[in-house]
C-alpha cells in the first residue's frame, strides 16, 4: 500500500464512511443476531511477554459502541504451554478480564483456539487428525477450558480453520471434544468449525456440511468464514469483483442452514475500505440481517491495537477516526444514527437528544465542521411500533456556535424526511413512525 498523507487519509476515510452508510437504509436487524468483532492480540507473535511478543486485547472501544460479541483468538501454546498441564495463569487472567468487561456491557465472549487443526508439542504443530497422542492432548485442553470458564458468559469454539481433512473426518474429534466440554459443566454454546479453512461458499444444499455432530445439550452452531477477494483468502491482493459477491457466496450456506436447522456463526468476515469493498460489505450485512433464523452471530475481522495502519481490514480507529467498515457494522448494531455538524465559529456545542421527551444519554459535543464529513451519533433506544417524537436541544456553554442536524438513518421507519436543519435555541424536533 502506498503512503498517503494522514490528513488526506482522515478525510477520505470519513467521507467513504458517510457515503457508504447514508444513502442506503439497512433492513431492520433482528435482536437474535449477535453482531461482533474479532479482537486480535493473543494470537500474535512468538514468545511469552505481553506487550512485547503479543498484545492483550481491550474491547472497551467496541463495547462502548454496542458490540454484542467479542471473538478472542489465542495461541494454544500460550494458554496451555505444556500438554496435559494446567492452563497458564497469566493467560487465564487476561481472558477473565476480557470476559468480565464483555459481560458487564452485555456482550458474549467467543474463546477461539487459533490452531488451524493443530496442537503444539514442543513448539511444533501436530495434526489432531493424524496424531492420536496429539488428539488426546487437544481433548485435555478443551476439558480444561470448559472447566475454567464453565460459569462465564462465553461460547467455546473448538478450533480455528481446520483444513487437513473433510468434515466427516473431523466430526469424531469434535464429538469427543463436545463430550468432555459438557462433562466439565459447560452448558453454553459450542462452536463447531467447518473444515477447509471454514470457507462459507463450500456449503450449499447440494454440498452440505458432512459432519455428524452429537451434542447432548443440542446447543451448537457451525462456524463459517467469508472473505470477498477472488481467492477467498482475505489477503485482498486482488480486488473485490462486485458489490454482490458476499451475498452470492453466502446464499448456499443460508439455504443449507434453513434446510438442516443448524444455525451459523460467521466467525470471520471483513473487507478493505475501497468503494466496492464497502458496498459489498454493506450488502452482505444487510443480507445477514434478514436471516435471524440462520445466524447466531457475526464477528468482523479485524480489531486489535497491533494491526498496522495500512492493514486493509483494520477496525480500530486510525488517528482517532472510526474506520468505515466498523461504521457499517455499527449501523447494523445501533437502532438509529444521527449526523451532525457545526460552524467553524464559536465553542464546539453540546446537544441533548430526546426520544419521547426523555434524554437517551448524556449531552454530545459536536466537533465535526460543515466543511467536512459529519459526526455520527448513535441513538441506542429501541422503539416500539407507532409514532415517536425526536428532539435535539442545545446544551452547550455560552459562546457555543450553531449546530446542524445533517440527516439521519432511521431504519424501517415512515415520516422521516428532515434534512439539514439548524438546531436553534429552542431546539429542533421531528416525528417518526415505526411500522407494525
Amino acid at each position: 500500500m502506498k503512503f498517503r498523507s494522514p490528513i488526506l487519509g482522515l478525510f477520505t476515510v470519513l467521507l467513504a464512511a458517510f457515503v457508504a452508510i447514508h444513502p442506503v437504509k439497512a433492513l431492520t436487524p433482528s435482536d437474535n443476531i449477535l453482531w461482533g468483532v474479532n479482537e486480535s492480540g493473543l494470537e500474535f507473535g512468538k514468545g511469552p511477554l505481553a506487550g512485547t511478543n503479543y498484545s492483550v486485547p481491550d474491547p472497551s472501544y467496541y463495547l462502548s459502541r454496542g458490540v454484542q460479541l467479542i471473538r478472542v483468538p489465542f495461541q494454544i501454546i500460550r494458554l496451555q504451554p505444556v500438554p496435559n498441564e494446567p492452563l497458564a495463569p497469566n493467560m487465564v487472567g487476561y481472558l477473565k478480564t476480557i470476559i468480565a468487561k464483555d459481560s458487564a456491557a452485555g456482550a458474549i465472549t467467543v474463546l477461539d483456539p487459533h490452531g488451524y487443526g493443530f496442537y503444539p508439542i514442543a513448539g511444533q504443530p501436530q495434526d489432531i487428525l493424524k496424531n492420536p497422542i496429539t488428539q488426546q492432548d487437544y481433548l485435555d485442553l478443551m476439558q480444561r477450558i470448559a472447566a475454567t470458564f464453565a460459569h462465564d458468559d462465553v461460547a467455546i469454539a473448538l478450533m480455528n480453520e481446520p483444513h487437513t481433512g473433510a468434515d466427516s473426518d473431523y466430526a469424531p474429534v469434535w464429538n469427543k471434544a463436545i463430550a468432555v466440554i459438557r462433562e466439565a459443566g459447560f452448558s453454553g454454546v459450542i462452536i463447531v468449525p467447518h473444515s477447509h479453512w471454514s470457507t462459507a461458499s463450500d456449503i450449499t444444499p447440494d454440498q452440505p456440511f458432512t459432519g455428524t455432530i452429537v451434542d447432548p445439550d443440542k446447543n451448537w452452531v457451525l462456524e463459517l468464514h467469508l472473505y470477498l477477494d477472488p481467492d477467498n483468502t482475505g489477503t485482498y491482493r486482488q480486488q473485490i469483483a462486485s458489490p454482490t459477491v458476499g451475498v452470492e457466496r453466502l446464499a448456499g450456506a443460508i439455504a443449507w442452514s434453513r434446510q438442516s436447522k443448524v444455525r451459523l456463526f460467521l466467525g470471520e468476515t471483513g473487507v478493505p475500505s475501497s468503494p466496492v469493498g464497502l458496498a459489498a460489505f454493506q450488502q452482505l450485512l444487510q443480507n445477514i440481517a434478514t436471516a435471524p433464523d440462520v445466524f447466531w452471530g457475526v464477528a468482523v475481522w479485524g480489531g486489535g491495537a497491533w494491526w498496522k495502519p495500512n492493514y486493509s481490514m483494520r477496525l480500530d480507529p486510525l488517528y482517532g477516526v472510526d474506520q468505515p467498515q466498523f461504521n457499517l457494522l455499527e449501523y447494523m448494531i445501533t437502532p438509529e444514527l444521527l449526523y451532525f455538524a457545526r460552524d467553524a465559529t464559536g465553542i464546539a456545542p453540546d446537544v441533548r437528544i430526546q426520544v419521547d421527551g426523555k434524554d437517551i444519554g448524556p449531552p454530545v459535543t459536536i466537533t465535526a465542521l460543515r466543511t467536512g464529513p459529519p459526526q455520527v451519533v448513535a441513538v441506542r433506544s429501541a422503539l416500539s411500533a407507532g409514532p415517536h417524537q425526536i428532539r435535539i436541544l442545545p446544551a452547550g456553554p455560552p459562546g457555543s456556535g450553531p449546530v446542524y442536524l445533517i440527516s439521519s438513518t432511521w431504519k424501517g421507519v415512515a415520516d422521516s424526511d428532515h434534512s439539514y436543519k439548524a438546531v436553534t435555541s429552542s431546539g429542533y424536533e421531528f416525528n417518526i413512525t415505526i411500522p407494525n
